[in-house]
Order: C-alpha cells, then structure tokens, then sequence
C-alpha cells in the first residue's frame, strides 16, 4: 500500500465537498470505465471529500500493474480505499456511498429502500459491456474478429504471467472472464445475445418511477438515480438511447433533470465515445 500511495500522487485530484477538510477517501478510477462513473458519481451524490487517481487502463494498462494489483486483485477499477477498508467493486463502493450519506439519501428510506434495491439489482443484472461492444459490432462486423483477436492475446499474455503471478488465482479468474468474452462476442447468435441484455434494460426502464421530481424517489437523490443516470449516459454513447428510451418519456424527462445539476458534470458521465482522452490518458 505505501508503494500504491507514492504512486497515486502523481495523478491525484480532489473532488467532492466540504471546503477545507482534508480527503480521506483515494478512489483509483479510468475515466472512460462506465463503472468508474458509477462510483465517481455515487461519491459526489454522498457529499463526501475525496481524491481520486486515474490509472492508463487502455494504452500503460496499469490495472495490470504489481503494485495496482496488490490492491485490486481482480486487476479492474474502480478501487476506493477508505482508511483501512478497499472496495474493489462498483456496487460496493455505491453501498459505501450509501452508507456515508446516511438520511440524505433515500436508500435509508425503510419504505423505498427494498425497491430500489431492485432497481440496483436489475441494473447490475445488465452486462453493460457485452451491451455496448456487441452493439457495435452488429453495426461494423469487421471490427469484431479484430477484437476476439485481441482479447486471445490478451488471454494468451496472462497465461504466460501466470509462471511468475503473486496472485496466480486473480490472474486465472482473468483469464475465466476474458474467456468468457470471446464467448460472448464471436457467438453466432450474437444478435440474439445482445437482444436479450436490451431486454433487461427496458424491463429497468419500465420498473421506474416516472414523476415530475429531480430524483427518482423523492426528494433526495439515491443508489437508484445513480446507477440510472450512468446507464442512460451510456446508452447515448452507444447510439442504442432514443429506440429504448421510446415509449419512456418520464424516465427521458427525469433524465434531462437529473443530468443538469452540477455533481453529474462533475462526475464526467461519458456520453459519447471520447478516443483522443483515451489516447491523451485523461
């Protein structure tokens, strides 16, 4: 960890709130990962001080890295280091955030808290990158093998670090899930695959509330807005918005609501696909 936290000043950045006291929180984050966003905005919604470090996922791949992996053994972002705690899952992060908010949020709601559990639940039930990829490659096949092809040297480089792993379990559950994308995107019914996760996510969308409220529940924002706003985020980016949201007019409503205030821009939701950040490491 003292390695990770000499490391990480060199892309430091404060976010969050409460003028003149000192961050706590260290979230490890790459600014393209729509799970990063999640957590980026779930800590922002708390109101909570942190600083964050964003690591080179694409081109460096530091989550790759020895002393990132000593933190993260599933070699993903985001990570938040909390004090002595590390959260190395989006959901638990949200849940930390949620935690952290206390009564602002509408989480604590023991009358709302089960549905939007549910609506927490049914989002992460969405393989948002299998959604997103596949997506593409039904609208360009030829960028398809040229991925599969990527993710078998991928798989095959990990294989070959496996001799010399500190963590060969984290590095063969890697391989398992890369494994499982190739799967996935060179499928012959890869069309029907991505349907099936466009179903999930308009079975989401037909579940909320749709009022005249900045929030989904109420008065308060919570893990439900959260999880929501990045999805829709993503499905304006992958051009997939307009024919899911069609017959959703509250949710695109809320959405125009909700993405207007100032923690959202803050919390840099990607709306379309931005290769020179990626190419620029920002």
């Amino acid at each position: 960890m003292l390695l990770a936290a000499t490391l990480a000043r060199r892309d430091r950045r404060r976010m969050g709130f409460g003028a003149g006291e000192p961050a706590r929180m260290l979230l490890y984050h790459a600014s393209s990962s729509y799970y990063s966003m999640i957590a980026r905005l779930g800590l922002l919604e708390a109101g909570v001080r942190f600083e964050t470090r964003r690591l080179d996922i694409h081109l460096a791949k530091e989550q790759l890295a020895p002393w990132y992996v000593a933190i993260n053994p599933g070699m993903t972002v985001p990570s938040l280091v909390d004090g002595a705690t590390t959260f190395t899952d989006s959901r638990d992060i949200l849940g930390h955030a949620s935690t952290l908010a206390g009564a602002a949020w509408t989480d604590a709601d023991p009358a709302l808290a089960g549905r939007i559990a549910q609506v927490v639940a049914d989002h992460y039930a969405i393989a948002i990158e299998k959604l997103t990829f596949g997506s593409a490659f039904l609208k360009r096949p030829m960028m398809r093998p040229v991925f599969v092809h990527f993710l078998k040297r991928v798989v095959a480089g990990l294989q070959r670090s496996l001799a010399t792993a500190a963590n060969p379990e984290a590095v063969r559950h890697k391989i398992a899930v890369n494994e499982d994308r190739m799967a996935f995107f060179d499928a012959p019914d890869l069309a029907a695959r991505v349907e099936a996760e466009r179903a999930k996510v308009t079975n989401l969308l037909g579940s909320l509330p749709t009022g005249d409220d900045v929030f989904l529940f109420g008065d308060r924002p919570g893990s439900a807005d959260v999880v929501v706003a990045v999805l829709l985020a993503r499905l304006r980016m992958i051009g997939q918005y307009d024919a899911l949201l069609a017959g959703h007019t509250g949710v695109d409503a809320w959405y125009a609501r909700y993405r207007a205030r100032d923690v959202v821009r803050q919390a840099d939701l990607w709306e379309r696909f931005q290769p020179l950040r990626i190419l620029m490491k920002r």
